[in-house]
């Protein structure tokens, strides 16, 4: 199931929708099926234009990120920081892994709260893919490098998606006691996230970051494509995908 399911993200919830799309409309080309192979060519440039455009993108992740707001100061004793993918092999970092930048906003917000707070963290992120060195152990390394003690990192080091995610950290928070914790991820990931953890019975202080969402003033600019956006708007879209699917698997 989980090969499926990246499967299904890395062919329709990316660019590669619209390679799906290139293949149709050349099935009906050779087909001479003419209305469709028009319909699919006016489909594939204003599903292009819209995705890449700025106001859907607003369109699509403002309802995520404004599920839950930030807390000034959470009752928490322990920080859940789910982790949001790692860099392989960078130029300046040869055989080696960094973190990518929504995994250092997570870190940075954590390490903030753990500065005001003084509260564990762990910090969850396996090898989806088989890659080494695993998520966690990346994560743990960048967390040290802002100055956390190291005895103050669990790393959950099995988890391959948001479920197993806290499923796992379930297992720290029974081991160690804690029973007020806070989860750090993206904003955008928060509802996800959240539904997650209520489905496994962890009762979390959302703890958000990483916003995209700049009000909605517009400019010339912001009207042509861009693949800032673009890439966004594929995450909002994988996040109610997946809203849909935990929703169902943590039901039966």
């Amino acid at each position: 199931m989980f090969i499926l399911a990246k499967i299904f993200t890395f062919t329709l919830l990316s660019p590669g929708l619209f390679l799906a799309l290139l293949l149709l409309l050349l099935a009906a080309i050779i087909a001479d099926c003419r209305r469709t192979s028009i319909f699919l060519v006016v489909l594939s440039c204003c599903t292009i234009y819209a995705l890449s455009s700025k106001p859907v993108r607003d369109l699509l992740i403002y309802p995520l990120e404004a599920s839950y707001r930030q807390t000034p100061n959470p009752d928490i004793d322990a920080l859940i920081v789910l982790g949001g993918g790692v860099r392989h092999n960078t130029l300046d970092k040869p055989g080696q892994a960094v973190v990518s930048d929504a995994t250092l906003q997570r870190l940075y917000h954590a390490y903030k709260i753990y500065r005001q707070k003084g509260t564990p963290i762990i910090v969850c992120g396996g090898s989806p893919l088989g890659r080494q060195p695993d998520e966690s152990s990346v994560m743990a390394a960048a967390l040290v490098n802002l100055g956390v003690p190291r005895g103050k990192i669990h790393q959950e080091k099995l988890s391959r998606n948001t479920k197993e995610n806290l499923l796992n950290a379930k297992i720290y928070l029974q081991k160690y006691g804690y029973q007020k914790p806070g989860l750090v991820t993206s904003a955008a990931h928060m509802p996800r996230a959240m539904q997650t953890a209520a489905g496994l019975g962890i009762k979390a202080a959302p703890l958000p970051c990483d916003y995209k969402y700049g009000g909605r003033q517009y400019f010339w600019q912001d009207f042509f494509p861009d693949t800032g956006y673009l890439s966004e708007s594929f995450a909002a879209l994988k996040e109610y995908t997946g809203l849909v699917y935990y929703r169902q698997i943590l039901v039966r």
